[in-house]
């Protein structure tokens, strides 16, 4: 849409969560590029949209940033990929987690403790126990747990000439 008139905004940076729901083809087959990340290097993602960025400043076009990752237990309740893809989801369960993976890796490099790493996953189990028990509750509050409205949403007439695109209703009928 970038070079459509009307629509100039200078490139956009698009990221693609690819997360391989419906396995009809492996990345290999799907694609002739190399990806972003791998699952031991979560800094490339970091690197990827800085390049982005940078990309976009400087060539002002668009620019895609690929995340290839899994779902470590399906799409949903209801799904069992390592009926579509066995192999693909042995591996998988052989394979230790992302947070095992660069915590260690982060207490190895000295950037944490052992025991920051585990007062952090703590924390975090916690907040999700206590949210989990929250949302049992009779006295349930959905506001508390809605997004608050952004305010900084532009009147369309900010945005310069408007070209009316429409067509009048009585013409549809």
């Amino acid at each position: 849409m970038e070079k459509l008139n009307h629509f100039k905004i200078s490139g956009l940076i698009h990221v693609v969560a690819n997360n391989q729901i419906g396995f009809t083809t492996t990345p290999a087959e799907a694609r002739t590029g190399l990806y972003c990340t791998d699952v031991a290097k979560p800094e490339l993602v970091d690197q990827a949209m800085r390049l982005a960025v940078e990309y976009r400043l400087k060539f002002k076009s668009d620019f895609f940033v690929d995340v290839i990752g899994y779902r470590r237990y399906g799409h949903n309740e209801q799904d069992q990929p390592a009926f579509t893809q066995p192999m693909m989801y042995q591996k998988i369960n052989e394979h230790r987690t992302i947070y095992s993976i660069y915590a260690d890796r982060l207490v190895e490099e000295g950037v944490i403790t052992k025991d920051e790493k585990k007062k952090m996953w703590d924390e975090e189990l916690n907040r999700f126990r206590q949210s989990y028990n929250e949302s049992l509750s009779t006295n349930f509050d959905i506001k508390k747990w809605t997004h608050t409205p952004f305010h900084r949403v532009v009147d369309l007439s900010q945005l310069g000439n408007i070209k009316n695109t429409g067509i009048d209703p009585r013409e549809l009928k």
